[in-house]
């Protein structure tokens, strides 16, 4: 049950990003601050399904390593994105910055992805 939950929330965040996308450059407000507070939560679900699954497998410290690297500077850059977002509401100057952080933070989401996929391409499961 756990592999089947863990893609199916990991599903629901890429379709929430899209969607909290969509809503930002649309510019319905209500709809994007909807949905990026649901993506966080199903990003927060989707780490903490992680964090349980993996301790069913042993991952090569290099791939694993790359991967947290990824996972964590992807968090870390979400206090920037709301910053920025929060900044926009009042100063149209800040969509410059606002949609770099929100690159940022896709870019390093995706990567994170990519690398749990190559991460788990040589996983071995717990004895």
């Amino acid at each position: 049950m756990q592999v089947p939950l863990f893609l199916a929330t990991l599903i629901a965040t890429v379709v929430g990003i899209i969607l909290s996308v969509q809503a930002g450059r649309a510019g319905n407000r209500p709809a994007h601050y909807w949905r990026v507070g649901m993506t966080v939560l199903l990003l927060a679900a989707a780490v903490v399904q992680a964090e349980i699954l993996g301790h069913d497998w042993d991952f090569p410290k290099g791939r694993l390593d790359l991967h947290l690297f990824c996972a964590f500077a992807a968090l870390a850059s979400l206090p920037g994105t709301a910053w920025s977002g929060w900044k926009l509401r009042r100063d149209p100057m800040m969509r410059t910055v606002h949609c770099r952080w929100v690159g940022a933070f896709i870019a390093l989401t995706f990567c994170a992805v990519a690398t749990a996929v190559w991460m788990f391409l040589a996983a071995t499961p717990v004895a």
